[in-house]
């Protein structure tokens, strides 16, 4: 039991904290976004901040810092004052791939920098074939894919990008090889995935959902826990066969490391809330990246700290090198 003069000590320890959090938010709040206007990162960005600002009584500027693949975004938030008002959304190329990839060239640490609020969306990333290919589920790939070791090509929007790295993951954990193509975007390398130029891609659901209700490209699993209701049809790795096997990139709301604990936790309610909205909850399924409801600062950091350790190794095997 703590003694009165220590208890009194701590009391007054965590004033400065209180009463932050009491007056916040005191001025409009900054959400840094890594990637350009119009992406999938900013129209997330810009659903949130028009809720946020209503249930935190400032405006939510959302403030692009495309550059150095979201490394300039995420500096950005890394060295800016612990108060609560210049927030990130990162992603797992933010956390997760950029610091395997950059090592100790990257100007801030992914956990050690920042204080994760609340995991926001997820983005399932969709394993796809050309129409013309043989298999027709994911097991008959993965036979095709062993059988056939080194002959087949894959896309992804390019080096480094997730879609690459669940490509490499997948490579790995069924023990085949294959030829990587990389791209400049998802859209050319759908179209070449489309014209049967590639046999196979890893892509995030939205950049291949129309592709996929067409009948341009066959979709053979989804890689989360949970079947994709864009893609109601199509199994989970898990349903398929694959237990174990995921990918998908994310969306976190960061603020800078040293944040105060109450208005890290009075961010995470706002954000909670407004997962929770029918109607935000709905456009992002619509948008293919679902919401993640009812997550705890404690368990976000967990979540990154995981995908950090998850993806190094296959950053490594992937060959990708800093641009």
């Amino acid at each position: 039991m703590l003694r009165r003069r220590d208890a009194i000590a701590l009391g007054l320890a965590a004033l400065p904290g209180l009463a932050a959090a009491q007056s916040y938010p005191a001025r409009p709040i900054r959400l840094v976004i890594p990637f350009a206007a119009g992406g999938p990162t900013d129209i997330v960005a810009r659903l949130f901040a028009e809720r946020l600002s209503a249930r935190l009584g400032q405006p939510v500027a959302v403030d692009p810092r495309p550059g150095a693949g979201g490394a300039l975004a995420a500096e950005i938030v890394a060295r800016a004052a612990p108060d609560g008002h210049t927030l990130l959304i990162g992603t797992a190329t933010t956390h997760a791939v950029n610091p395997a990839l950059q090592g100790d060239r990257l100007p801030f640490h992914p956990l050690r920098d920042f204080a994760p609020i609340a995991q926001v969306a997820r983005v399932p990333i969709v394993l796809a074939v050309r129409p013309e290919l043989e298999a027709r589920d994911l097991a008959a790939f993965v036979a095709m894919l062993r059988a056939r070791s080194g002959q087949l090509n894959y896309g992804s929007s390019g080096t480094g990008s997730m879609g690459h790295l669940a490509s490499v993951l997948l490579l790995q954990q069924v023990g085949a090889e294959a030829t990587h193509i990389p791209y400049r975007g998802s859209a050319p390398m759908a179209t070449d995935l489309i014209s049967g130029r590639l046999d196979f891609a890893s892509d995030a659901l939205a950049s291949l959902v129309p592709f996929v209700r067409e009948g341009r490209v066959r979709a053979l699993a989804i890689a989360t826990p949970e079947r994709a209701s864009a893609l109601p049809e199509v199994p989970t790795f898990a349903e398929a066969g694959m237990p174990g096997y995921e990918a998908y990139t994310w969306n976190v709301v960061f603020a800078p490391t040293g944040t105060p604990a109450p208005i890290v936790a009075a961010l995470n309610a706002a954000l909670n809330a407004v997962v929770a909205e029918p109607d935000v909850a709905r456009r992002l399924e619509e948008m293919g990246q679902p919401g993640v409801r009812g997550t705890t600062p404690e368990a976000t950091a967990a979540f990154v700290a995981a995908e950090l350790a998850k993806w190094a190794p296959v950053v490594r095997a992937s060959g990708a090198t800093p641009s």
